[in-house]
């Protein structure tokens, strides 16, 4: 029995599946009807409306609708998508067992209490007949699956087969008016009759059922039998009567698929009937519960079971079929009808006589649980055959000829193996139930015993030739048969333990799964990536360097890097095991063991595949071909980093806009704004106003210079000119402000000129037309303006300022701006100077002329982790772009403006000053007549003699910093937060241990990053220099990886510390001492497994501690004694040092004295015995006097009465719910803090504990080890 799903709930009376969806109905004896999807697990909905319990339940085969019938006698038509009942049919004058829905005919038919069975039509709302002839109580009634039969069973001790064919000649068939209804008796039985009575039951029948495909009717009675009953036209016999249950058989239904027939029963059990008594039956049983009903599913293996506290969902066994497939091989081996098919993906055909396994029986639980070929062994055929749940093991050897096995010479071996794997050409390796490795050969004899020391291995997978992966409680292992030693490890989650192993072609990739949980890792085992699928993940393989995983609904991809997605859906469960890409097809093996083939589009994961493998002709082509279209694209490869290859394929000016800024593309940027610029000014602006600030901060001035003209923002203009030294425009936007400019900020934009030319007589000018004579004066007097100032004094009269009154006036200077050393030639030449870059492969190309047939350039694999070759070997692939010669690929005009010198981005430059000048309606200005000089003042395409832009300084591109060399090589939060990646450490964190809370932990790794540099100290002027501090290890060689300034002896100091704090009392302070140790360990290194225990150990000493601290403050603050007597047994529970728990116990015993539970007082005072024995008694014997304890237990075991009730019971286990501080019941539920394991009853929220992890968040692995080494200084 494999248990799909399982509910809890009032006693489920009616069961039914949806024919498509993944939902299961369920009545319940409390008169509600849920509606769950079993894959998920998920409630959908709930119905309400009848009173009473309801007894049946049915889907529609087609239409949203379902049908319920209940003690209310009432039937009830719903639509599950209205969420609401659409109508009631009444008719009924007693309890409704169970209704349906006739699978062609709009009918519905009903069995009651009331000894009839009706037959609705629910489009007409109508009682087609009512069918009489029971005595007694009708339990059950169903149409027959294909033919116009009904089948009816009653307490009455009969079943009955009804003949509906007239009916359906009547009510489908074409009639005259007067042949509707009914006919002329509502009880007439002229439009159905009995066709046969089964009896031979001696008590009441309780269910009935067809066989789907065969004339075989199964009955259920209250004499606790089961009969088979065979029938034909003319009659019905019993066939076989089968015996067991010990109590009423409640239901009875066919296997939809096997000859098998399901009986539930009140003795709680389930039991599994073969046809033909080819195996013994099979037993299902629960420990309280009795069952009620069952329900099949049409076309799946499933079964539905409902009892006295719920449902539950299962198969008989498991459907995956057993299947061995090699992807460098194009072969696949699997089982089926005692036979290993060989399959070639290269002919699609079969060879059933490949290799041939003779069974001695064709029981159910005899199918083999697992295959493995040995792919090596070139000579022979070899396959083992792991079976379940015997655990044995049979190895299938036969010499390999040109015309298929040589069945003369084919030998078998037997064994006992938990798993095993092929390791080599003629060995294989065993785990036997002992949990020890053995190395065997094909004649099963034992070469030798595979020790690996502190390892608990719990399962075995192949890895290739001479190596075998293991897997433990918490990590999977890499181990080299041959060196002896452990290659690579990898943590996993304990409670989701790997089941399958797929290898990619060469060995490159491993994809490790379990029932929701994939991880990516390299051979080595170093994770490349971690996922989690919330529905049951079935199989997978690999397309060259993507994983092609499949759930029951679809088939999806995942990278390496983590990036996944969705291919397709299927309609039923398929078994993945070879990926086509050139032809697009994906290989599969059914639940059936038929091979098959289904279409897949891999485009968009090939797509992706070459934007991180750098194959941009790849890239261009699929991105021609059209397949790939929408913003999902363009923001993968904004995500990604290459906003320059989007950036060719968007047609909206706007993204193109904002891409071309992303990618530093001013040219690109100018391009669209002036386009926006005429379809929508509004928007043209504001793009105008984003690419002056970006061309500003790139240096590229002369579009700062056009970008502030299209904006009218002369002000920044006006700076943007004196920065540069352009005062020649500079006069001219003074010019501007004091003729044209009519806004309020002219006078105030005039003034700015004047000081950034350093004209005195326009800025007294300025000041006297804004009314600011006074000022004025002052101004020109100080200047030395003797006439303008007489004339303003006399303006003036008395209220001239006085000179001397004002201060400093003898000392002060003039105010100039500096004159410029030198002043461009062209306007080009305003630019800031730029280190030259190497060009993308995408920066000047004309994609419609790429050749795509010329092969890509040598790619880059963004998973290897060596450095590669040197970056300057090439200094020609350096001036291209890192991609070789670039050839034809560039455009004539590029190259002719590479030889012209124009480096910067000054394609559609702007006119500048040069234009027309109606920017700002100063066309009458004449500015551009004085000069043809772009608005720079010199004549344009006059540069200075000997100007040769090709001799320019190319600097060498810069190495990887060792902070980025930190963050590649490892996904510690402590080594990421010393590289400075923060953002990665978080969500490193939140990943590896379901940090949401990120406030204890920000100075921790502030203070990892500040002590991961030293500072050298330089001479006088020169800045100081940071130097890496790296990690050493045990032989001082540097490991590559930041030292962490937090270490084990650290926190183990730290925990001294909180002792000595409990140890005084301050437990407020020692409750922070904890915290900060728990806050401290995720940033954490350690060297060793012994030190990565230490490292668990240290975790769960804190929890008990702040768990026992918080209860002692709970206590502290309560004033009822019950509770604060349980509050003192739950820290006296608390693991900690003896000293502590002894004292707890003493406060415990104090309390519950008081309380005169002297039950209590005596357990606690044993426990306090108990540890004075075994501990340390010389500590121990300042907080405790040995004989005062005994002389309290005896005179407590003598009252031994509690007076108090109190929530708490010695002896019993104790599972705390840390959010409230109370039990949790031992058959709750208990979620889990995912870092610290603390307990609570309900998901959700922050850990009370650590106070940084989600409450029962799915996390990957945390993985503290890595690498191993000191922590010293260098």
């Amino acid at each position: 029995m494999l248990v799909k799903f399982e509910n809890k709930s009032h006693r489920v009376k009616g069961l039914a599946f949806h024919p498509r969806r993944p939902w299961v109905l369920a009545s319940l004896h409390n008169g509600v009807i849920e509606l769950w999807d079993y894959r998920m697990d998920t409630k959908i909905d709930e119905f309400c409306e009848h009173e009473g319990p309801v007894r049946g339940v049915d889907f529609h085969s087609s239409r949203p609708l379902f049908v319920s019938g209940g003690d209310d006698y009432k039937i009830k038509v719903w639509n599950y998508q209205l969420k609401r009942c659409l109508f009631t049919l009444n008719g009924h004058l007693d309890y409704i067992r169970t209704v349906q829905f006739h699978h062609n005919y709009p009918w519905i038919l009903s069995a009651s209490d009331d000894q009839t069975i009706r037959m609705w039509n629910w489009q007409s709302r109508s009682c087609l007949i009512v069918l009489t002839g029971h005595n007694h109580y009708v339990m059950s009634a169903q149409f027959h699956p294909s033919k116009d039969l009904v089948l009816s069973a009653s307490l009455d001790q009969t079943a009955r087969v009804w003949d509906i064919s007239g009916l359906r000649k009547k009510t489908v068939s074409p009639m005259t008016p007067t042949d509707s209804g009914v006919g002329n008796d509502m009880f007439g039985v002229s439009d159905v009759g009995v066709k046969h009575v089964l009896e031979g039951h001696s008590r009441g029948v309780n269910w009935a059922s067809f066989h789907p495909s065969m004339p075989y009717i199964a009955t259920a009675a209250d004499d606790r039998e089961v009969k088979l009953w065979r029938m034909n036209d003319d009659k019905a016999w019993e066939v076989d009567t089968m015996r067991g249950h010990i109590n009423n058989v409640s239901c009875v239904l066919f296997h939809p698929k096997k000859d098998l027939i399901i009986s539930n029963s009140e003795d709680k059990s389930i039991r599994v009937w073969d046809m033909n008594k080819e195996s013994a039956p099979q037993v299902l049983r629960r420990e309280n519960d009795r069952y009620w009903i069952l329900a099949v599913h049409p076309t799946l293996n499933l079964i539905g079971a409902g009892h006295d506290q719920g449902m539950v969902v299962f198969k008989l066994e498991r459907e995956r079929p057993a299947y061995d497939c090699s992807p460098s091989h194009k072969r696949m081996y699997y089982f089926n009808d005692n036979y290993v098919i060989e399959h070639s993906f290269r002919t699609k055909s079969l060879n059933e006589s490949s290799a041939q396994v003779f069974r001695r029986s064709s029981r159910i639980n005899e199918k083999p649980r697992t295959l493995l070929y040995n792919y090596s062994n070139r000579q022979q055929h070899c396959v083992l055959l792991l079976f379940d749940p015997m655990g044995t093991y049979e190895l299938h050897v036969s010499d390999k000829k040109r015309g298929g096995v040589d069945f003369s010479r084919q030998s078998t071996y037997k064994g006992f193996a938990k798993s095993a794997a092929f390791v080599s050409r003629n060995r294989f390796a065993v785990l036997d139930k002992n949990r020890q490795i053995w190395q065997r050969d094909l004649k099963n004899e034992v070469k030798k015993k595979i020790t690996i020391p502190g390892l608990v291995v719990n399962q075995i997978f192949p890895a290739g030739l001479g190596r075998i992966l293991l897997r433990t409680s918490d990590a999977m292992v890499l181990y080299d048969i041959q060196a002896t030693k452990i290659v690579g490890e990898l943590r996993i989650q304990s409670r989701h333990p790997i089941k399958y192993v797929v290898w990619s072609a060469k060995h490159k990739f491993v994809a490790m799964f379990s029932k929701s949980n994939i991880h990516i890792a390299k051979a080595n085992l170093d994770e490349c990536c971690f996922t989690f699928e919330n529905s049951r993940i079935k199989s997978g393989a690999w397309d060259d360097e993507t994983f092609v995983y499949n759930t029951a609904t679809h088939i999806k991809y995942l990278l390496p890097n983590g990036d996944k997605g969705i291919i397709r859906t299927i309609e039923d469960p398929v078994y993945i095991c070879q990926i086509s890409p050139n032809s697009q097809e994906l290989h599969f093996l059914n639940r059936e063991k038929k091979c098959g083939v289904a279409k897949i589009d891999p485009t968009e994961y090939v797509y992706k595949v070459a934007v991180t493998k750098c194959k941009y002709k790849t890239v261009v082509r699929i991105m021609r071909s059209g397949k790939l279209v929408g913003k999902s694209i363009i923001a993968y490869l904004q995500k990604k980093g290459f906003p320059e290859v989007a950036l060719h394929f968007v047609k909206d000016e706007k993204i193109k806009f904002q891409l071309a800024l992303q990618c530093g593309n001013i040219a690109s940027a100018k391009e669209s704004a002036e386009k926006l610029e005429k379809t929508d000014p509004k928007s043209g602006k504001a793009c105008w106003e984003q690419l002056g600030v970006e061309a500003l901060r790139q240096g590229v001035c002369h579009i700062v210079e056009e970008a502030y003209m299209k904006t009218s923002n002369f002000d920044r203009l006006s700076f943007l000119y004196t920065i540069t030294g352009n005062t020649t425009n500079l006069k001219k936007m003074l010019d501007i402000a004091s003729q044209f400019r009519k806004d309020k900020n002219a006078v105030v934009s005039q003034f700015h000129n004047t000081l950034y030319l350093g004209d005195v007589e326009s800025r007294v000018d300025c000041l006297k037309k804004a009314g600011m004579l006074r000022l004025a004066y002052v101004t020109a007097a100080v200047h030395g303006l003797q006439g303008v100032a007489e004339t303003l004094a006399k303006e003036l009269k008395e209220k001239t300022p006085d000179l001397n009154s004002i201060p400093n006036i003898s000392t002060a200077k003039l105010l100039k701006p500096p004159v410029p050393i030198i002043r461009a030639q062209k306007k080009q030449d305003y630019n800031w100077p730029l280190v030259e870059v190497s060009s993308g492969y995408f920066d000047g190309i004309d994609i419609s002329k790429i050749d795509l047939n010329a092969p890509d350039p040598e790619e880059k694999d963004p998973y290897d982790d060596e450095e590669g070759d040197d970056i300057l070997e090439n200094d020609d692939d350096m001036k291209n772009g890192g991609m070789g010669d670039l050839g034809g690929w560039l455009s004539e005009e590029k190259e002719k403006k590479k030889k012209a010198g124009a480096d910067t981005p000054s394609a559609g430059g702007g006119d500048g000053w040069g234009g027309d000048g109606d920017d700002f309606g100063l066309g009458d200005l004449g500015l551009d007549d004085e000069t043809n000089d772009n608005g720079m003042g010199v004549e344009e395409g006059k540069g200075e003699e000997g100007d040769d832009d090709d001799n320019f300084f190319v600097y060498p591109s810069p190495g990887k910093s060792w902070e980025t060399k930190w963050s590649e090589s490892s996904n510690l939060a402590g080594d990421l937060a010393a590289a400075g990646q923060f953002d990665m450490a978080l969500h490193s964190l939140n990943r590896q241990i379901g940090a949401v809370n990120f406030k204890s932990l920000e100075s921790k790794l502030m203070n990892v990053n500040n002590m991961a540099h030293a500072s050298l100290p330089m001479m006088y002027g020169i800045p100081s220099v940071s130097v890496p501090l790296q990690r050493m290890d045990s032989n001082e060689t540097p490991l590559g990886l930041p030292r962490l300034c937090f270490s084990m002896p650290h926190c183990v100091d730290m925990l001294q510390q909180a002792y000595r704090f409990v140890s005084s009392g301050n437990f407020p302070k020692a409750l922070e001492t904890f915290r900060s140790i728990l806050s401290t360990i995720p940033v954490l290194e350690v060297a060793t497994t012994d030190d990565e225990k230490k490292l668990v150990d240290l975790k769960g000493i804190c929890r008990e501690y702040i768990t026992g601290l918080r209860i002692e403050a709970k206590r502290r603050e309560t004033k009822e004694p019950a509770k604060e007597s349980a509050l003192a047994a739950y820290f006296s529970r608390q693991k900690m040092q003896p000293m502590h728990q002894v004292r707890a116990l003493l406060n415990a015993v104090k309390i519950a004295f008081k309380l005169k539970n002297y039950k209590a007082t005596a357990a606690f005072c044993r426990r306090i015995l108990e540890l004075y024995v075994s501990g340390d008694k010389a500590q121990l014997s300042k907080v405790v006097k040995p004989a005062q304890i005994r002389a309290l237990l005896k005179k407590t075991e003598g009252l031994n009465t509690d007076a108090v009730k109190v929530d708490y019971r010695e002896g019993e286990a104790l599972i705390l719910d840390l959010k409230t501080l109370t039990p949790i019941d031992k058959d709750a539920k208990v979620y889990r803090c995912p870092y610290c394991f603390s307990t609570y009853g309900s998901q959700g929220g922050i850990c009370d504990t650590c106070g940084i992890a989600k409450i029962g968040a799915d996390v990957s692995p945390y993985r503290p080890k890595q690498g191993g080494g000191s922590s010293g200084w260098r």
